[in-house]
């Protein structure tokens, strides 16, 4: 009895080469279509590298550079103001003044949506600012571990509050206090040295605009100038919000 495939009538063995050949081709297209998905893999993975080191880098510049910009912006305009009775220097220092803060927005520009302010962050670099100004300022923090969008919302207060007393305020004394009762969020931006004479703010301007962002979070946002020369802006936000 004959075993070879060369005794086999032809169409058998032309079945079996096809059989085969067809096996073969299977096995070239299964090899072909894992080696496509893994290109694409590490092209995505590639990708996800290059994004991240991207965001990174934002996050560096916006952090390192931004911070110290923002502080130039503050001290060139508070020179500004000071120069009122020298006409030449006003006019340099405003021309300085411009060009931080084209700086300043060109920053922002480039890392916006890759970094986002955190009431951590901005409630250390208030404190490294201030005491840059000789200005005493505490924080107390009794609550912990805030949701990311309304850590958000909370150190862009504390960046608009630190701001404007710097800007309108004599200050010597701030501080910044963060409490939690029964699920809702309190911060207080306080300073010293606010004048009476000036409203503690005007249409259109960083109040409200925290006042529209704090409000999607459910919550309020409020400015007073006390009897005792204390400026208070006040946001409170519930730590779990619905839209």
């Amino acid at each position: 009895m004959r075993s070879s495939i060369e005794s086999w009538p032809m169409p058998h063995q032309l079945y079996v080469v096809v059989a085969i050949a067809a096996g073969i081709l299977l096995v070239s297209l299964g090899v072909t279509a894992a080696l496509a998905l893994r290109i694409r893999r590490l092209r995505a993975e590639r990708d996800r590298a290059v994004t991240l080191a991207q965001e990174e880098l934002a996050r560096d510049v916006h952090d390192i550079v931004g911070h110290w910009l923002w502080l130039a912006s503050i001290k060139s305009e508070l020179a500004y103001r000071r120069a009122a009775g020298d006409a030449r220097l006003r006019g340099e220092l405003g021309e300085a003044l411009q060009a931080v803060r084209h700086a300043a927005h060109a920053v922002r520009h480039v890392s916006k949506g890759n970094r986002q302010l955190s009431f951590q962050g901005e409630s250390t670099r208030a404190e490294a600012l201030l005491a840059s100004f000789g200005i005493d300022c505490t924080v107390r923090v009794e609550c912990s571990r805030l949701p990311r969008n309304v850590s958000a919302a909370l150190g862009t207060v504390i960046r608009e509050g630190v701001t404007n007393m710097l800007r309108h305020s004599a200050v010597s004394r701030c501080v910044i206090e963060l409490t939690e009762q029964e699920g809702l969020l309190r911060l207080a931006v306080a300073n010293d040295g606010a004048s009476r004479r000036e409203p503690p703010h005007s249409p259109g301007d960083g109040l409200d605009n925290l006042r529209h962002r704090v409000a999607g979070l459910s919550g309020t946002v409020r400015a007073s100038t006390g009897d005792d020369g204390w400026f208070r802006l006040i946001a409170e936000v519930p730590r779990k919000f619905s839209e």
